[in-house]
């Protein structure tokens, strides 16, 4: 197996997404639910049909081997919101090197999140360094 971190954690996150769309793809045969074309781009009624009952059989094989659905949750939101985590930190390194090399304090608990871009303090993280630094 390659490492998975070999292109960065954006791309590493990108990539368990195709393995979830395999997944799904592999299960829509099986049930006759043909909805993935093998791209990305799933409509959210397909995730949440498809996966929704994916999951539920997931949840039916996890009860019938002594393990609670709810700890299958538990793990996966874990994993995801750490894989999360790191695409995040790699996204906002730059930005930290730079306010670092210009004497600005800044920490990755300054950053929110806004629709999967960060900003400080509602400003775009280059925009708000440049005002830091003027």
């Amino acid at each position: 197996m390659t490492d998975l971190y070999a292109s960065g954690a954006a791309e590493a996150n990108k990539t368990r997404a195709h393995l979830a769309l395999t997944a799904l793809e592999a299960f829509g045969k099986e049930t006759g639910q043909n909805y993935i074309d093998g791209t990305l781009d799933v409509g959210d009624d397909v995730l949440r049909e498809l996966g929704g009952d994916l999951l539920a059989d997931l949840f039916h094989l996890a009860r019938l081997n002594g393990c609670a659905p709810e700890l299958v949750i538990d793990a996966g939101l874990m994993h995801f919101e750490a894989e999360l985590d790191e695409e995040r930190a790699e996204e906002i390194e730059p930005y930290l090197e730079r306010a670092k090399a210009a004497g600005v304090e800044l920490s990755p608990g300054d950053f929110n999140w806004d629709e999967d871009r960060p900003t400080i303090d509602g400003m775009e993280p280059a925009d708000w360094l440049d005002h830091m630094t003027d």
